[in-house]
C-alpha cells in the first residue's frame, strides 16, 4: 500500500494491533500463526485471486 507516495508494508503484529482490523483477518493471521511463511504466502496469494475473481464476476467484469 502506499501512504502519501510512500509504500507501507503492514506487518501481522501491527495488523493485529490496529483497531481498524476486521476480526475475520484477525482469526486468519491467528490461526496461521505457526505455519511456514511461504507457504500461507502461497495460499494468501490463491485467496487474493479466487476473491478478484468472485468480486468481478460479481460486478459483471469476468465470466
Amino acid at each position: 500500500m502506499r501512504e502519501n507516495g510512500v509504500l507501507h508494508r503492514p506487518t501481522l503484529d501491527g495488523l493485529l494491533a490496529d483497531p481498524t482490523t476486521r476480526f475475520a483477518l484477525k482469526s486468519v493471521i491467528k490461526a496461521w500463526a505457526g505455519r511456514d511463511g511461504l507457504d500461507a504466502e502461497h495460499d494468501a496469494r490463491l485467496l487474493h485471486a479466487a476473491l478478484v475473481t468472485t468480486v468481478d464476476r460479481r460486478l459483471g467484469l469476468a465470466p
